[in-house]
């Protein structure tokens, strides 16, 4: 599976900072960690987190950074109306 962050939806859509975010929180509530969407923590995962800094596939001032698996990834854009997989 990849994961793909918000500022790269955002970035896919063309829409600004923020929109796969709440895209996201509408959805949250039907949502499982670890199968739809991955949270990584600082102190827990700085590895991780340093390296999507570094290829600036996040948000430089995000803290807590989400990884939305990749049905989830299709289901954002669509919701964004945004190209989804193979278009």
């Amino acid at each position: 599976m990849s994961w793909a962050s918000f500022r790269e939806l955002d970035q896919r859509t063309g829409l600004p900072k923020g929109s796969a975010f709440r895209a996201f929180k509408r959805r949250e509530p039907q949502l499982q960690e670890g199968q739809d969407f991955r949270l990584l923590r600082p102190g827990r995962d700085d590895a991780e987190i340093d390296a999507l800094r570094q290829a600036r596939r996040v948000y430089p001032n995000s803290v807590n950074i989400v990884l939305l698996g990749d049905g989830l990834t299709t289901r954002l854009l669509e919701d964004l109306g945004g190209p989804t997989e193979g278009q």
